[in-house]
Order: C-alpha cells, then sequence, then structure tokens
C-alpha cells in the first residue's frame, strides 16, 4: 500500500504541470506526436509478429517516420492540440477521431501507391488499421487521463452543487456540454422537469425532478441553471416557475444566448440572474435606415457624455456612422474612462473629449464654433432630489440655466436638431430637481415656436433607469453584499424602471421624430413597488428577507413622491409610429410675461438668492407643489392636489408580469 501511495505522489507530481499550468500549444503537440510514434513502434512489431517474421521492440526505419509525419502533418491542419487538454469534451474526442482517420487513409493511400511502383507495401493494410486503433486509443487515453488528475488534484474544492432547469432538447445539450467540463466550481447533480408530460427518469444517467420533489427533498442544491431564452420564456409566459425556484432559496444562474459565446456552452460563460433580467423587455425595434439617414456623417455633440445615459447615447450612435461625436462632460476622469472604453471597442470612431461645464455661456460657444456640430443630445444634469433639495440654486444653474445657454446656442448656430433628456419628475414637481427639469422643457418649448426657427427641438420623458450611477439598483446590491439592512423610503414607494440601453434607444429614435416642441413620453410599462423590488433582489440572492437579510423604512427624503407621474393631470398623448413613444399634449402656454420671469430667475440665480429664486420658479412652474411650501410666499391656490393613479399592488412573495 506505502510502495502505491508513493507511485501515486510521484505520478500527479510528474503530470501536475499539465493539470495547473496552461503549457504551451507545441508541448501538447510533440505529446501527441510521441503518442503517434509509439503507436508505429506497436503497429509495426504486432504485424510483424502476427506473420512470423523476426522484428525488433523498436525499429527506426523510414516507413515508421514517414507514418508519424503524415499524422504530424493532419495534427497541424485540424489543429487538434489546441484547446486546454484538462477540458476535454466529447467534442474533442470527434477532434481525434477525425485526425486519426484522415492519417490511416492517406496512409492506407501512400501504401498503395507505393506497391504499385515497387511491388511491396511499407506495412501491411492490416497494420495501418492497428496503427489507426492504437494511436486514437492513445489521444483519448491521456486526455482522459490529463482531465482526471485535474479533477483528482482538485476535488478538494468546494464546488456548488447544482440543476438544469428544463428537459427539453436545448436544455440537455446544454446540460451535455457543462457536465463534460467537469467544472471544479459546480457540481451538475440532476435536471428539473417543467413539462409534466414526460415521463423521463434520467438524462446522463442523472435523476430528473419535478418542482414539487425538490419542495419535499431535504436535500437540495444550491443552485440551478438555466438558458436565456428559457429565462425570458419563463418570465414572460410562467412567472410563478421563478417564485417557486426562489421560494427554494436556489440562486438561479443562466448560459447566455448562443451567438454570445463562441464555443461549447461552458461554466465560464455563466452569470447570475440579476433584478435587471427579470425588469428586461422585449427588444426596440428602431427604424434604423431613418436613422441611419439622420445621424450618417454627422457631428453630433453628447452632453452628459460620462454619465449613465450620455455614456451610452453616444455608444448607440456609432453605428449610424456620425462623422465625429463630441464628448462633453465637465466630469474628468469619467470622461476619461468612457475614452478608454471607446478606444477599446471602437477603434475606429472619431470622436473629440471636451471638458466644460454647461453653465459656461462663453465655453460652449467656443465649442460650437470649433467643432461645428450639427446635433445635440443634452443629457447634462444634475438628478439626485435629496442632493438638489439642499442646493437649489445649483440645480437651477445647471438643469435649466445651462439648458438655456446651450439652447440659445443651438439657435445662433442653426443646430438642425436639439433633443433634451428630461424627466417624469418633471411632472407635477414636488421637488426643485423636477421642477428645474420642468422650467427647462417650457423654455425649450418656447424656442420652437420662434418664427423662423431653423433648429428641431425635441424634449424626451422617461423614468428612472436601471443600473444608472447613484440608482436605487446599485445601492441595494451593495447594501444585500454587505449583510444589510436595505433601506426603503416608504412601504407604498413606487418608481417606474427602464433599462439603460432601452431609454437611449428611444431617445435617438425621437430623436428622429416630430417638427418642434414636441414631448415625447416614452412606454415605461407599470411601475413597481420599492419594497417589492427589495424582496425580489435579497431573494435571487439565494436569501430571504427580513430572515437573512434586514428590511428598514427610512421616511421619504425632501422632495421625494410616493408616485412618479409620466403625464400632468390635464396632458394627454398622441400615438406615433413607434409603440413605445407617445407625444404629451401639454396644454401649458408660453406667453411673454414668462419672459421676464426668466429674465428675472436667471439674476436671481446669477446672485445665489435662493428664496426669491424659488418664488419666482414657482410662478414660471405653477405645478410645482414643494415639500416646503408653507416657507414660501406664494399663492396657494396655485397647488393643486395630484391625481395620483391606483396601481395594483405586487405582493412581495410574487414576482408579476410587471417585475
Amino acid at each position: 500500500m506505502a510502495m502505491a501511495r508513493k507511485i501515486k505522489v510521484q505520478f500527479l507530481k510528474l503530470i501536475r504541470p499539465l493539470v495547473k499550468n496552461y503549457v504551451p500549444r507545441r508541448f501538447i503537440f510533440m505529446i501527441d506526436v510521441c503518442i503517434a510514434f509509439i503507436a508505429a513502434q506497436a503497429a509495426f512489431f504486432l504485424i510483424h509478429s502476427a506473420t512470423g517474421a523476426d522484428h525488433p521492440i523498436f525499429t527506426f526505419t523510414w516507413p515508421l517516420f514517414a507514418i508519424v509525419g503524415i499524422q504530424a502533418i493532419y495534427y497541424i491542419i485540424v489543429k487538434s492540440y489546441f484547446g486546454l487538454v484538462r477540458y476535454s469534451s466529447f467534442k474533442d474526442v470527434i477532434t481525434q477521431l477525425k485526425v486519426t482517420s484522415l492519417s490511416v487513409a492517406t496512409i492506407l493511400l501512400v501504401n498503395h501507391i507505393y506497391y504499385l511502383t515497387r511491388s511491396t507495401k511499407l506495412i501491411l493494410d492490416a497494420g495501418v488499421i492497428i496503427y489507426g486503433f492504437i494511436t486514437f486509443s492513445l489521444l483519448f487515453f491521456f486526455r482522459v487521463l490529463v482531465k482526471r488528475t485535474y479533477q483528482s488534484i482538485n476535488a478538494s474544492k468546494t464546488s456548488t452543487s447544482a440543476y438544469i432547469l428544463g428537459t427539453d432538447r436545448a436544455d440537455i445539450a446544454m446540460g451535455e456540454g457543462l457536465i463534460s467540463e467537469h467544472s471544479d466550481s459546480f457540481n451538475i447533480i440532476g435536471f428539473v422537469n417543467l413539462d409534466n408530460r414526460k415521463m423521463l427518469t434520467r438524462i446522463y444517467n442523472l435523476p430528473i425532478y419535478s418542482i414539487s420533489q425538490l419542495k419535499s427533498s431535504n436535500t437540495l442544491a444550491k443552485a440551478i441553471i438555466v438558458s436565456d431564452e428559457k429565462l425570458q420564456h419563463i418570465k414572460n409566459e410562467d412567472s410563478s416557475i421563478l417564485n417557486e425556484l426562489l421560494d427554494l432559496k436556489l440562486k438561479i444562474y443562466k448560459l447566455p444566448k448562443i451567438q454570445d459565446y463562441n464555443s461549447n456552452p461552458s461554466f465560464s460563460s455563466l452569470k447570475e440572474v440579476k433584478i435587471e433580467d427579470l425588469l428586461q423587455r422585449s427588444p426596440i425595434k428602431l427604424n434604423n435606415l431613418k436613422l441611419s439617414a439622420l445621424y450618417k456623417d454627422k457631428v453630433i455633440l453628447v452632453t452628459g457624455a460620462a454619465g449613465s445615459i450620455g455614456s451610452e447615447i453616444v455608444k448607440q450612435l456609432i453605428p449610424f456612422s456620425p462623422k465625429k461625436i463630441i464628448l462633453l462632460d465637465q466630469a474628468e476622469t469619467p470622461l476619461h474612462d468612457i475614452s478608454l472604453c471607446l478606444d477599446k471597442e471602437y477603434s475606429s470612431l472619431v470622436y473629440e473629449k471636451v471638458i466644460a461645464n454647461v453653465r459656461s455661456k462663453k465655453r460652449l460657444r467656443e465649442v460650437f464654433k470649433t467643432y461645428q456640430p450639427q446635433i445635440v443630445f443634452h443629457g447634462a444634469a444634475y438628478k439626485h432630489v435629496p442632493m438638489m433639495e439642499a442646493n437649489p440654486i445649483e440645480s437651477l444653474s445647471v438643469n435649466f440655466y445651462g439648458t438655456r445657454n446651450l439652447a440659445e446656442l443651438a439657435t445662433e448656430f442653426n443646430i438642425e436638431r436639439f433633443v433634451f433628456v428630461s424627466t417624469d419628475k418633471a411632472v407635477n414637481p414636488t421637488n426643485i430637481m423636477g421642477a428645474s427639469k420642468r422650467a427647462a422643457e417650457i423654455y425649450i418649448q418656447s424656442l420652437a415656436k420662434l418664427p423662423q426657427q431653423k433648429t428641431t427641438f425635441i424634449t424626451t420623458r422617461f423614468g428612472n433607469v436601471l443600473g444608472s450611477n447613484g440608482s436605487v439598483i446599485p445601492h441595494f446590491k451593495k447594501q444585500i453584499a454587505e449583510g444589510g439592512p436595505v433601506t426603503v423610503t416608504h412601504p407604498e414607494i413606487t418608481r417606474y424602471f427602464m433599462t439603460i440601453d432601452e431609454a437611449c434607444q428611444l431617445v435617438l429614435e425621437a430623436g428622429g421624430m416630430g417638427n418642434g416642441g414636441e414631448i415625447y413620453v416614452f412606454d415605461m410599462g407599470s411601475p413597481i413597488k420599492i419594497i417589492n423590488l427589495a424582496h425580489h433582489m435579497i431573494r435571487l440572492t439565494g436569501l430571504v428577507p427580513n430572515e437573512d437579510i434586514a428590511i428598514e423604512f427610512t421616511g421619504l427624503r425632501p422632495g421625494e413622491k410616493l408616485y412618479e407621474e409620466l403625464l400632468a393631470d390635464k396632458e394627454t398623448t398622441l400615438p406615433t409610429h413607434h409603440e413605445k413613444i407617445m407625444i404629451a399634449q401639454a396644454t401649458h402656454t408660453y406667453d411673454s410675461s414668462q419672459e421676464t420671469q426668466l429674465s428675472e430667475l436667471l439674476q436671481l440665480i446669477k446672485q445665489n438668492n435662493i428664496q426669491e429664486a424659488l418664488q419666482k420658479l414657482k410662478q414660471l412652474v405653477p405645478e410645482y407643489t414643494p415639500a416646503n411650501i408653507d416657507d414660501f410666499k406664494i399663492d396657494k391656490s396655485y397647488v393643486q392636489p395630484h391625481q395620483i393613479a391606483s396601481f395594483t399592488d405586487i405582493s412581495p412573495k410574487k414576482i408579476s408580469d410587471k417585475l
């Protein structure tokens, strides 16, 4: 026993470099050549022994080297020595069989040609077949040996037990690829059947469970793996399945769509299912021909280009081949980061990085003179409600005054289109951020109505964007990772959500619509209760809300509303050619008296006169209902109670269609 243990230890030391390091391909190639040499020696010995001829165990004749040379050539042609031996799969077995079959066929052909010219053969045909069998067997054994040794060395590492969700043909194919990999991170222990009509009991010798069987089981896996296609189908057709899986405290992993990875299904391609995956809606259909005609060969200025929305607008403009994109932002480091990303992923893109503050009209005029933009996407803004409540002049100076600067320069330089990115918080605003954005909307609409206006002014309005900087989802993720508590301001607070790519696609689409002055409202779907969002995010990590992770209510923050609206009370919508974009028909009219109010507001902003600036803002935006209204010297008759739509409650225990 002791001797056997020593032999095993020495063997593991010998083969360890193959399974612990990434050895050069030429090293694997040389091993495969040695295997061919050994197989050829064995074939010559066996065939001569069978015929009674005298033959040494080892010989170095030119026919032997010819056979090995043919095999080596096919190694190179088929590239059979590529890839990691430790992760060999059924595909690699087919590759070795292919290279051996081609070699045997070629050797037989050469053998017969040699016989026709010399009346003798290099080796009997039976010897060639024996050679092929031995070669394939040794190549197969070598790869199995390395793979099994790798698994043996890593056997002490903890792996996560997991199920494959589904028993369809695609699920079985995915399972085959994952099982054959023998990852040290995951251990596939079974399949979960969603179709009760199927009577299968085992797949690849692994048991098949129903969800009801899992519920009654005392020993459960820690995770379940699902294809992206099946996840989307379940989310849209039967979201109760997701709830049942989360109730079992299973972490859900998805394998991306086939086009998103290049080789076989692999554990390295697995991604945890995130809340964004469940909130993702059907893909946006863009009018690419129209947008290409609009943006192709144009110089386009994007303000706030280093932010979540601005940077995504930049990336989505690239396929339309603009002549140049001007990235304008006041934040140096984020602008540098986005430029590094563009250099790496879009090396052919022509762009300029500009550090500028939208409050400086002088600096903006330099930018317009230097680069002569033809289209402007204005996304630069302050967006955090509580922070802006504490800094109202800053909110007004950027969100309103900065927008006014850009819009006036757009008119002065005859910009073709000016697309203003607004927010749902501009509707019946209760905070300074929303009111400043609403004032900017009013001003943009006023410019659109000027006689002989050459610039088309467009406003887009949408709600919260998933995963944007400083938004609720990254905040919750951080709190969950730290063990809680997860903080929610109010149990009834709801918000609209949209993914960043979806929002920016609709911004580009809306930018090509209309004659000017329209406010385009995006279809945000149904509002989501933030408490339910917190529940789902906790459960997706395999934890239980209020058991593993506490949820605490902190109270509404200054200027925060329970419900956000996309339309004001007196606004109606008109459809457009795009099903997810509508036109808000605002009843607000811009008259000459507001010119004076605007001028006075700008002076109050420059004077840092907070109190009077807010009063003037209230006159300009009469629907503005500040939280501290009693401190304002205004006519409270302006203030109308908001009619908030009643939304269907989403139970924390259910992922409804709204998620």
